[in-house]
């Protein structure tokens, strides 16, 4: 079959004969939908329907120049891929001679127009989010995603001969003898180490030149001139680039490129033993070895191994697709070796596929193929094999558990399984508890089953079965699952050691699992005067709020330190944002902070108003691992009930999941804040909450107009904005992590590290000074000390039972008083129980060298108030 260039709108050579339209996405048929094709100069097409000339596939594929070169606009298109949003391709177009003047980058827009065809014309191998100021800049800083490989000066200072195996996304000729091969990346690196171990390794090879690493390098567009004047003719005209290969759907992921230019990546490329490092490879081999109720995945799908024995394997052209020889050779027309692909298996092609692009092609499908290569259809899955057998419960349950590690994403977290579930419209991530249905799922896509069957005669592939997914799903423990302890959504830093970690993907020696741009977050070291630029652009998101005092100011500032450290925090306190009139904006200062924690919007809930309904709401709450949790518009005060205290001071919270009989644990580091009018901490919660209180001078605060827009503009900005406050924590540990002397508060010493002493430091007021102030001035504090006064004025230190307390008081005013105070009375009557209950909770609490005590008594329920000395705090 051929298509003559005049069919379509965009002329273009063939791509090389290897690519079959199946690899792309169409079905593989003899006709192609002409009106799929758009080429115009703005856009590529979404779906590259290739016109394969069967009379032009060199040998291994290689295609003849194009008849016509893509429009620079189109180029770009196809080979930068996937561009965040937000990022935009770089480009840059010059005049006359390049190596005069600078080089003024531009974000790719309308590329013909900026890149005209008699100008030489680049593309930056990497996409940039825009810089200080909105600036935009190719700058390392700036950097979302390095979309392609470039190999220059080839034929030249490198041997084609070290490239033969290597089919390139395109080649342009840039001077006379001399070409760019460019190498497109699917998907694109977002992560700066793995780009430099991967141009470490290139030139380790010596397929460029020493100097010429960098994620922000600058290769030729198609339609362009080389201007230098080494390269004009005798006329005095330029070099006209010319592209002389192109390839648009050669791809590569990391691996498949280092394997096709025989690459060795020192450190290695991420893979996925990532899953299996929390595992002991001492019990990972003795799971493997001889075993006769697992058999693991082949290295290498069976397929391709019998293509290769049988010399019929040409190269891998992207993600499990295979350039190979047709079986049927000898069938093609004039016997060209081209236009076949294998497909190696995935969730729509069970044992694969096979593409020939020549007229037998309907005849010649993957069935046959295997047949032909004497390849069983189970083999061809090529996945890993569990066989049950009665009286092998446990060893089917940890081989099963060792196929999820294997294939990676699955966890343990909190004595469950648990998958990492991502919001394509947020970019947020969450914790996911795998259910039966899910689980067994999840093992019939790891592995094949079988149970032996009696009437057959042998092994028949089943479902896995039920028994052995409850099994699994209701152990008390995991060998292979690597532990799950929370999740980042930004760069972080490891407990205890304090390592800066940068790099997104699950991290071992913290258990932590990140999921971030790594392009967009600065990680070098930063400086103090790093550190007051970055206060000067946070203090800019608070401006327009009227803050009571500047201590609120600050204390507004340290939660968003908060939200950005909060996954290296095992506590931190919530945030209580109040106002004396509604309209204050309480709930938009929330909105301007929560998106430090992470994108997307924070998990609003009603404050729980019973200790049992806290324990519900809080564990299934901290399942999902949310990245902030707002009480919104509060009606009442904090209540210290038991889940929500231990929510605030401990790492962990623990329960019984509904409709499991099991219980369950539940990491507790999300960034909690609250909002109301005049709401307060009480109890415990005092020492637990930090308050930021907002005043307007006005009437009608509500009217107050924010022209700045900052939580519009953090959230859209988030990445910049937590930047800025990680690089306030990284200065402050760069210069030695100097602490100012304050009071110091319970169970949240590592926050005060990393979110009050950094400010200390820059100068801001203790933004902790809320919490010291409701412990002098706690109300409950008060009440209680007006007890003991009270009783110990009317009484001494007699002991005396709760009902004579109470006939006591009846005659005592301020006795009577200071009992009506406190959280016991039901319609204006003390209730003896809930007293007993409050006194047994106060029980050797000293206030103002006043102790209540439980005193020595034949009769129960005695009680007594004694003078102490109490020691200096």
């Amino acid at each position: 079959m051929t298509i003559s260039a005049n069919d379509i709108t965009f002329l273009n050579a063939p791509p090389p004969a290897n690519l079959g339209r199946e690899a792309l996405g169409a079905p593989c048929s003899d006709k192609v939908d002409l009106s799929q094709l758009n080429y115009g100069a703005e856009t590529a097409p979404d779906v590259l329907i290739s016109a394969i000339d069967n009379s032009k596939g060199g040998e291994g594929g290689t295609v003849d120049e194009p008849s016509q070169p893509p429009s620079n606009a189109v180029f770009l298109k196809i080979v930068m891929g996937d561009v965040a949003e937000g990022a935009a391709a770089a480009v840059c177009s010059k005049p006359g001679d390049p190596t005069s003047g600078g080089w003024a980058a531009e974000a790719a827009g309308d590329v013909d127009r900026q890149c005209p065809i008699d100008r030489n014309n680049y593309l930056n191998c990497a996409s940039f989010v825009p810089g200080e100021g909105d600036a935009f800049q190719a700058r390392k800083e700036t950097i979302s995603g390095f979309h392609f490989l470039l190999l220059d000066d080839v034929g030249t200072k490198v041997d084609r001969e070290k490239l033969a195996n290597a089919l390139p996304t395109w080649e342009i000729e840039t001077s006379p003898g001399n070409s760019q091969l460019g190498f497109r990346l699917e998907p694109p690196i977002r992560d700066l180490a793995t780009v430099k171990h991967l141009q470490d390794a290139v030139m380790a090879a010596s397929l460029c030149d020493t100097g010429a690493g960098g994620a922000s390098r600058w290769a030729r567009l198609p339609n362009a001139i080389n201007g230098k004047v080494k390269y004009r003719d005798e006329g005095g005209q330029p070099f006209l680039c010319r592209l002389i290969r192109w390839n648009p759907d050669a791809a590569y992921s990391v691996q498949g490129l280092t394997d096709a230019l025989g690459l060795t990546l020192q450190p290695p490329a991420a893979a996925i033993p990532n899953m299996v490092q929390s595992a002991a490879p001492k019990t990972i081999q003795s799971a493997v070895t001889g075993s006769d109720v697992f058999k693991p995945a082949p290295s290498e799908n069976p397929v391709v191994t019998a293509l290769k024995e049988r010399g019929l394997y040409k190269r891998q052209i992207g993600a499990g697709k295979h350039d190979v020889t047709c079986p049927w050779v000898s069938e093609h027309t004039d016997g060209i070796d081209g236009g076949s692909a294998y497909f190696e298996p995935d969730a729509d092609r069970p044992i694969g596929g096979f593409c020939c692009q020549h007229s037998h092609g309907d005849r010649y499908r993957i069935g046959q193929l295997i047949e032909f290569l004497g390849v069983q259809s189970e083999q061809a899955r090529g996945k890993a094999r569990i066989d049950v057998m009665p009286g092998e419960m446990n060893r089917v349950r940890r081989v099963a558990e060792l196929t999820l590690s294997l294939r990676g994403g699955y966890y343990q977290s909190g004595g469950a399984i648990v998958v990492v579930r991502n919001d394509p419209a947020t970019g947020d991530v969450t914790t996911e508890l795998l259910g039966e249905a899910a689980l067994t799922a999840a093992l019939s896509d790891a592995a094949d089953w079988y149970r032996y069957d009696g009437r057959a005669q042998k092994s028949v592939r089943i479902d896995p079965p039920a028994r052995n997914v409850q099994t699994l799903l209701k152990a008390a423990q995991y060998d292979y699952l690597p532990v799950l302890s929370r999740l980042a959504r930004q760069p972080f830093f490891r407990d205890g050691t304090g390592e800066f970690v940068s790099k997104p993907g699950y991290d071992a020696a913290s258990r932590c699992y990140a999921a971030f741009d790594a392009g967009k977050f600065e990680t070098r070291n930063q400086t103090e005067e790093d550190a007051r630029r970055a206060l000067a652009k946070l203090g800019e998101l608070v401006g327009e709020f009227r803050f009571a005092t500047d201590t609120d100011r600050s204390a507004a500032i340290s939660a968003m330190l908060t939200g950005a450290v909060r996954s290296a925090l095992p506590t931190a306190p919530a945030f209580n944002i109040t106002a004396s009139t509604p309209g204050s904006g309480k709930s938009y200062l929330a909105a301007t902070i929560t998106p430090f924690a992470g994108p997307g919007a924070a998990l609003k809930l009603p404050y729980p108003t019973t200790k049992e309904e806290a324990g519900k709401v809080m564990l299934s709450t901290f399942l999902g691992a949310p990245a902030a949790v707002v009480f919104d518009d509060m009606q009442g005060p904090w209540f210290p009930y038991g889940p929500m205290n231990s929510a605030l001071t401990s790492d962990m919270i623990a329960g019984r999941l509904l409709g499991v009989s099991r219980n369950v644990s539940a990491s507790t580091r999300s960034l909690i804040v609250g909002t109301g009018n005049n709401v307060r901490p009480l109890g415990d919660m005092t020492r637990r909450v930090l308050t930021i209180r907002l005043h307007h001078r006005t009437a009608t605060p509500a009217l107050v107009r924010y022209d700045g827009q900052p939580a519009v503009k953090v959230a859209r900005r988030r990445e910049e904005y937590v930047a800025a406050a990680l690089t306030i924590v990284a200065a402050w540990k760069g210069a030695g992590s100097p602490r100012t002397d304050v009071p110091n508060i319970g169970s949240f010493e590592q926050w005060s590290d990393l979110c009050r002493q950094p400010l200390l430091w820059l100068g801001l007021p203790d933004p902790a000074a809320s919490i010291i102030e409701q412990l002098h001035h706690n109300p409950d504090q008060d009440a209680f000390r007006d007890l003991l006064k009270a009783w110990h004025a009317e009484i001494g230190e007699r002991a005396i039972m709760l009902r004579d307390v109470l006939l006591v008081a009846g005659d005592k005013p301020d006795l009577h008083e200071a009992l009506l105070e406190l959280p016991v009375v039901e319609r204006e009557v003390v209730n003896r129980s809930r007293l007993g209950q409050y006194l047994s909770r106060n029980a050797n609490r000293i206030v103002d060298g006043l102790e209540l005590q439980e005193a020595p008594c034949s009769r129960r329920n005695a009680w007594r108030v004694v003078r102490i000395e109490a020691e200096e705090a």
